[in-house]
Formats: C-alpha cells, structure tokens, sequence
C-alpha cells in the first residue's frame, strides 16, 4: 500500500466514526458540571436565556452544541 492510498483510507474511517458520533445531551446536573457552574446558577443562567434546553417531561435537556456556544460566548443563531 502506498501513502496515499493508506491516507485516503484513513479519511474515509475518520468521516464514517464522525457520522457516527452521537450528539451528546445533559441533564442540568450534568450540564451545571460540564460548564463549570452550581445548579442553582446554571438554572439561573437558563432562565435568563444564555442557556437553552429542551424539556422532556419533568426534565430540561441539553445538548453538547449549546454548552460549547455559552462557554465560548458566541450567541445563538
């Protein structure tokens, strides 16, 4: 096998686990922790709107995309 073909190969296994890969979602225990905050001021933070969940029954659900645009601080589009 020459570099190429081992290189190509490579990419074409990288694009599949890529597609693959499941979209992470949190709790807002979890989702608290993974930011950096305390529940009570990630809930804070939510009701404010910085942080946007979905509710799923009792529960609110966050996905991995909407902790990285607050923790960067980019805004929603």
């Amino acid at each position: 096998m020459d570099l190429q073909a081992t290189v190509t190969a490579l990419a074409e296994r990288l694009a599949k686990l890529e597609a693959a890969r499941r979209r992470r979602v949190y709790n807002q225990q979890e989702a608290a922790r993974e930011v950096g905050l305390s529940v009570n001021k990630f809930r804070a933070e939510q009701k404010a709107g910085r942080i946007k969940g979905t509710p799923n029954g009792r529960t609110w659900m966050f996905a991995d995309e909407e902790l990285q645009r607050y923790v960067t601080g980019k805004d929603a589009v």
